[in-house]
């Protein structure tokens, strides 16, 4: 965590704007000059974006190579699902009274700023694990038009065969095993093999332990055989932001980098009202404009479990 500031370095600064924002971005995680943190926002593509929306069109594998015979053969291949991105934008904003900072409230001029950066970075972090709240959900349908996990995810617009990313089987070895060969049995549009290699299982914060467990042993964990952990290489990412205490999720996160997208419009930045003072308060806003979701479903599996 960056060193809090000092009253006698806010003196030396003209602008109190400057100040707040500093402390403003030192409340954004996962983002450049914030902290890092142990996320599903780390899976995501994050990219830029200047337009109003962004369009991303998939396209199935183009197959084998075939031997080369004195001409070139094109390949022809499907044309998959269309998604779109429509970036929203997000505001908010808080005064300070002039007799405030005429008379050195500063820690409590600086703790506005701090809050209001804590809820832009927990905004943008609970919209991230959205995708996978709310990824059983016929409310948010993916461009194949299913749900982001579900057993019928047809092979293409032009091909009605389907395949599954969908369980039901609460955290264990053995389930975290099926999963894992159910997303290496995934294919391509063609039925070529996608070579899915899930690495990582994310869960929430009451599930912790178990997938501990279940990555961290040496050998086969809930036996006495002395058999090889298979799923030691796995990754365990455990999010706060995930609100079903039994759902848990298997993601390849290479794939999930190619899939899975974020679009900044407009970082989160924060600005000073440069007309406020005249009626005795400073104003201050932050406002921030993205837009996420995914192109295709093959990245993830997803185990929506009943509660005990």
């Amino acid at each position: 965590m960056a060193t809090p500031m000092l009253l006698n370095q806010y003196s030396i600064l003209t602008n109190m704007g400057i100040a707040l924002r500093a402390v403003f971005n030192e409340q954004l995680t996962n983002l450049p000059g914030g902290i890092t943190n142990n996320s599903v926002m780390s899976l995501f593509n994050v990219q830029a974006s200047n337009k109003t929306q962004e369009v991303n069109l998939g396209v199935g594998g183009f197959g084998r190579v075939p031997e080369y015979k004195g001409t070139i053969e094109y390949a022809s291949f499907d044309t998959l699902y269309a998604a779109y991105y429509i970036h929203k934008e997000f505001a908010r904003g808080f005064a300070i009274e002039r007799k405030l900072w005429e008379d050195g409230m500063y820690n409590v001029i600086k703790n506005q700023a701090q809050l209001m950066g804590i809820a832009f970075d927990r905004t943008k972090q609970a919209a991230a694990a959205s995708v996978f709240n709310n990824m059983f959900s016929a409310s948010f349908l993916g461009p194949d038009s299913k749900a982001l996990s579900a057993t019928d995810h047809p092979y293409s617009p032009s091909n009605t065969s389907t395949q599954g990313n969908k369980g039901t089987t609460a955290l264990s070895h053995d389930a975290v095993i099926n999963a894992r060969t159910a997303m290496r049995s995934f294919v391509e549009s063609n039925g070529d093999p996608l070579m899915a290699m899930p690495d990582t299982l994310v869960v929430p914060t009451e599930l912790e332990a178990t997938a501990q467990v279940i990555v961290g042993s040496n050998l086969k964990p809930g036996t006495g055989n002395n058999d090889t952990n298979v799923l030691s290489s796995l990754r365990v990412l455990v999010d706060p932001y995930l609100t079903d205490t039994n759902n848990w999720f298997l993601v390849d996160s290479q794939m999930a980098k190619a899939r899975l997208n974020w679009f900044w419009h407009t970082m989160p930045e924060f600005a000073e009202d440069p007309s406020s003072d005249f009626n005795l308060v400073k104003r201050f806003r932050g406002y921030m404009r993205y837009s996420f979701g995914w192109d295709n479903w093959n990245w993830v599996y997803g185990s929506e479990v009943s509660g005990a």
